[in-house]
């Protein structure tokens, strides 16, 4: 998923900013954001996670859907 979500984050950089976290370094986060899969995705909008939290695999289309309806509502 790494290069779909890099090609989504370059594409759309003037809509949206993409950040990566690594699960293995950064417990704090994923114990706030109760993360419990990988590959795992928040969306936040105005510092507040909107939409659904989104885990698995998916194409670069569903991904990108799921992003512009959360941030766009």
């Amino acid at each position: 998923m790494a290069p779909v979500v890099a090609q989504i984050a370059s594409e759309h950089r003037n809509t949206f900013a993409v950040a990566k976290y690594d699960m293995d370094d950064n417990q704090r986060i994923i114990r706030e954001f109760q993360v419990r899969g990988r590959p795992a995705y928040l969306i936040f909008k105005d510092g507040e996670v909107v939409g659904p939290r989104l885990n698995g695999v998916m194409t670069k289309a569903q991904l990108l859907q799921k992003i512009l309806s959360a941030i766009n509502n």
